[in-house]
């Protein structure tokens, strides 16, 4: 697409919002007058996207944002596999990675509402295997001076980490077979001294399955997905017809050209076990969905999944005692800002302050775009903030 192209496209966004009954995704199609967005730097954001595409940096994003409880900005350009020549569309399903961690926090909590779980109860409670963590020790170990807490898990400060050296990650494990592995492994540090990314929200999820009785995906789709309309979001493709709109994953070749990353064909069956940090597909609808959820304080649409009290308690910082910052599943700002991102380049934020979020998916590996930079840069300027 020309740039021209794209500058037409944007006075299909400026023009008026039609009416539900003319079209049934309404929530969707932008206003920037309603969400109080800049129409000359939306006009900057939608150029510097599509430049993105044309030199190669991407092979295609979509954006979002909302504010006001509106959304004023939502722009697909690239494709989403190149070698088919298929357009990224707006129904697009991609692999979103750590996005899914904020999505199993809200599923969290939503049980810790019901008073099935406190935030600082041992795991061990419902997860017999983590009745005896052991600490690393210089080249020994030593028992672990507190139990591993729910709050750990949210906060990445149970001691878990990514090293995978002696997990069981079988294609065959379940989930519990995969904790029980975990919790024989030495913690990198005692449970709430330290703060350190890892497998903490993938054992979140099987305290979920242990305090519910039921699998991960089912407790997520009755506690959220459900209840927003996420029906394209899901551990997995069900439906071999969903198969062409997935986004394939590219990295960059040796000779900086974008190659496939990965197969579609390994998201289109039934995993063994759903890894809550990182598992879940979604489209850039289904997370503006969850997002629009937390930036209204818990409220979606006319179903309510948290109480506004509780997504305020994910939003404050819960390491303070380690000089650090963070939330429950995300990072937090203290001014009613949440935010997280995928491995594959996807990121949103949640502004509660004004019930704004923004979502960009991307699908790249093993390289760092700049398209990301520069999506926020613009959005600053069209929401009316100072550049960092």
């Amino acid at each position: 697409m020309k740039l021209t192209q794209s500058l037409m496209l944007l006075a299909v966004f400026l023009a008026p919002t039609v009416t539900l009954a003319q079209n049934a995704q309404s929530e969707f199609q932008p206003d920037p007058a309603a969400a109080k967005l800049d129409p000359e730097a939306l006009g900057k954001l939608d150029a510097a996207m599509e430049q993105q595409v044309v030199k190669d940096k991407v092979a295609g994003v979509i954006g979002l944002i909302a504010r006001n409880g509106q959304v004023g900005y939502y722009a697909a350009h690239g494709q989403r596999f190149i070698e088919q020549d298929k357009p990224m569309a707006k129904d697009t399903l991609f692999r979103i990675y750590s996005m899914t961690k904020p999505i199993v926090a809200v599923t969290a909590m939503a049980i810790w509402e019901e008073g099935k779980f406190k935030l600082d109860d041992p795991i061990a409670d419902h997860c017999p295997e983590w009745n005896e963590p052991v600490v690393r020790n210089g080249k020994g170990t030593e028992e672990a001076r507190s139990p591993v807490t729910a709050r750990q898990l949210f906060t990445h400060s149970s001691g878990l980490t990514y090293d995978r050296k002696g997990l069981n990650l079988s294609p065959t494990a379940t989930l519990e077979e995969f904790s029980a592995s975990a919790a024989k492994k030495p913690l990198k540090f005692h449970p709430g001294t330290q703060y350190a990314y890892g497998y903490s929200t993938d054992i979140l999820g099987r305290y979920i399955e242990a305090v519910e009785g039921k699998p991960l995906d089912v407790v997520m789709r009755e506690r959220v997905f459900d209840k927003l309309g996420m029906d394209d979001t899901e551990f997995w493709v069900r439906n071999a017809e969903d198969k062409g709109r997935v986004a394939m994953v590219y990295t960059r070749g040796k000779d900086g050209k974008l190659k496939p990353a990965m197969k579609i064909d390994d998201v289109m069956k039934k995993p063994a076990r759903m890894m809550g940090g990182q598992g879940l597909m979604s489209t850039t609808e289904d997370y503006a969905r969850f997002c629009a959820m937390m930036a209204n304080k818990g409220e979606y649409g006319g179903a309510r999944v948290l109480r506004a009290e509780t997504v305020d308690l994910m939003l404050q910082n819960h390491l303070k005692d380690i000089k650090k910052v963070y939330g429950l599943g995300g990072m937090v700002n203290g001014k009613g800002g949440y935010q997280w991102g995928g491995a594959a380049g996807t990121r949103f934020w949640v502004d509660t302050k004004e019930n704004g979020y923004g979502v960009f998916m991307i699908q790249t590996w093993s390289y760092e775009a700049p398209t990301f930079g520069l999506f926020e840069k613009h959005a600053r300027e069209i929401l009316g903030r100072p550049s960092r």
